[in-house]
């Protein structure tokens, strides 16, 4: 209405109320039907009533039965579908952890509490190269045995990701199948860096090794240049396309150096080249410490089985670094009477001027290793601080070299866990490049590597004795159990860093991890 009182078309009616309709007609009938039943409840029904079914009690029995049945079957089915995509991403996250390098000692222990957090009953045995996985059901009675055997490697990017991962499915951050479908796109991956930048990289790796860990001169980095070029192409070229020199590839390579190395050592009768820094440089990352240091851990952490089988294992493959020394440098004997026999070198760098070489070493480790450019500068802060620990405690203590690396593997074991409690990164992964920084020094100091040449003078019944070493290696010794030095060598180093290393993570962490295992 317009303020005047008069209606015009422009206005919209007003909806008319609930109230102010008029009710239904089938309601009004409907009410009085009912009166009039109530009036005389004596009067038969009406013939219009609608009749009752038929009552089919056997068959209503059969169908409710049958669908029980299907129920059940369908809940079996679910819960067996359920358990089967827990199971795969279990067996998943153990290739993955086994591949790229993860602490092989808690192997177990990080997927027994995967298989508590996703409600898995599942038991585990570790073997070097192996992993048997027991998985059981209770509700449907079944048991299923499953195999994880591929070749161990070390990944320290890709380990960073599959801790990721795994700490997302323990704390319910991520899904099943999401975490499965994030674990096979990262083992589907590429190598990071090329194998021909590798094999480059091998080469600096030695050339930055030699002087703050065999004492070796400026004139000398070339040539350990050049025989990590030719261990590095051995390796990562030759070895992939023939398993059959994989077999030797250990011997062939300490052959070949330790030849050339003497070869090179002999000029100007030994005043131009170290022999000895040569020959040790150059077979640099042949050297097997991290494989001891994984099996003094194993040891330690009452792992008997994995633990007795590589050490063994590893002290086999030292016996054949010995063997391929004492071959290259006898044969270069028979060639050469004059042959070199000096085991030290002349007007070394100093050692404070040598630790400029060790972030280098450390960087080229981090790439060897493919780990990601963020996490190489806390990886050489570590290492670093590490060598430099090592270095002044073996100042203090010049003939035990496995105390000055369980001090210095002490000193990165607690940084390392303090980056990972306070940064949320992974221990294990920061660890790997600082733990090669102690080993090749401390075996320099042992002379392990070396005494191999001694057993090479007696064959080669050499006239010219050889001239002092950091060892003590008597002249009178056994030529059949001088090679055996190299393995004692491993040994004691690698316990004074597996001490090290246990007693850091009970000073950081002295209760452990409630959820997740230590990545230590």
């Amino acid at each position: 209405r317009t303020p005047s009182g008069t209606d015009t078309g422009a206005m919209t009616p007003e909806r008319r109320k609930w109230y102010d309709s008029n009710s239904s007609q089938d309601t009004l009938a409907t009410l009085i039907g009912a009166s009039a039943s109530l009036a005389k409840p004596a009067q038969p029904q009406s013939d219009h009533k609608r009749p009752k079914p038929p009552h089919k009690r056997a068959h209503s029995m059969a169908g409710r039965l049958s669908q029980i049945l299907k129920q059940e079957e369908m809940r079996v089915k679910v819960h067996i579908a359920g358990t089967l995509a827990r199971q795969e991403f279990i067996l998943k996250l153990c290739r993955a952890l086994m591949l790229y390098g993860a602490p092989t000692h808690r192997l177990e222990e990080y997927l027994t509490m995967t298989s508590r957090a996703l409600e898995i009953e599942a038991q585990f045995l570790y073997i070097p190269g192996c992993m048997i996985i027991s998985f059981d059901d209770t509700e449907t009675h079944t048991t299923a045995v499953k195999l994880v055997r591929l070749a161990q490697g070390i990944d320290l990017g890709r380990l960073k990701d599959v801790h990721r991962i795994y700490k997302e499915v323990l704390h319910d951050v991520i899904g099943m199948e999401e975490a499965t479908g994030q674990l096979d796109e990262l083992m589907g991956k590429k190598p990071k860096f090329h194998p021909w930048l590798r094999v480059l990289v091998f080469g600096i790796t030695s050339l930055t090794a030699a002087p703050f860990s065999f004492s070796a001169r400026l004139i000398d980095l070339p040539i350990c240049f050049f025989f990590g070029c030719l261990v590095g192409t051995m390796q990562l070229i030759l070895a992939p396309l023939s398993p059959l020199y994989s077999n030797v590839l250990e011997v062939s390579a300490t052959v070949i150096v330790s030849f050339l190395a003497r070869a090179f050592g002999s000029i100007r009768g030994g005043d131009l080249f170290c022999f000895s820094a040569l020959a040790q440089g150059g077979i640099v990352m042949l050297l097997p410490g991290y494989m001891f240091l994984s099996s003094s851990l194993e040891l330690q952490a009452r792992a008997i089985v994995p633990g007795s089988i590589r050490i063994v294992y590893g002290i086999v493959y030292s016996l054949l670094l010995g063997f391929g020394i004492t071959i290259g440098a006898a044969l270069y004997g028979l060639m050469d009477q004059n042959a070199t026999s000096n085991l030290t070198c002349a007007n070394p760098i100093p050692g404070l001027y040598a630790f400029t070489f060790v972030p280098f070493f450390v960087l080229c480790i981090s790439i060897l290793y493919q780990s990601k450019w963020k996490q190489m500068p806390i990886m050489v802060v570590i290492a670093f601080a590490g060598y430099v620990v090592n270095y002044f405690s073996s100042l203090r203590f010049p003939t035990s070299p496995q105390i000055a690396s369980g001090f210095g593997a002490f000193a990165v074991g607690t940084l390392a866990n303090l980056y990972s409690r306070f940064r949320h990164g992974v221990a294990a992964a920061i660890l790997v490049p600082a733990i090669f920084t102690q080993v090749p020094g401390g075996l320099a100091s042992n002379g392990g590597l070396l005494s191999g040449l001694q057993v090479a003078n007696e064959i080669n019944n050499a006239t010219n004795a050889i001239n002092g070493t950091a060892a003590n290696i008597e002249a009178s010794t056994n030529p059949n159990y001088v090679v055996f030095n190299v393995a004692s060598s491993m040994i004691q180093i690698a316990i004074g860093i597996t001490v090290g290393l246990f007693m850091s993570a009970l000073v950081v962490y002295p209760l452990g991890k409630r959820r997740s295992g230590l990545f230590s």
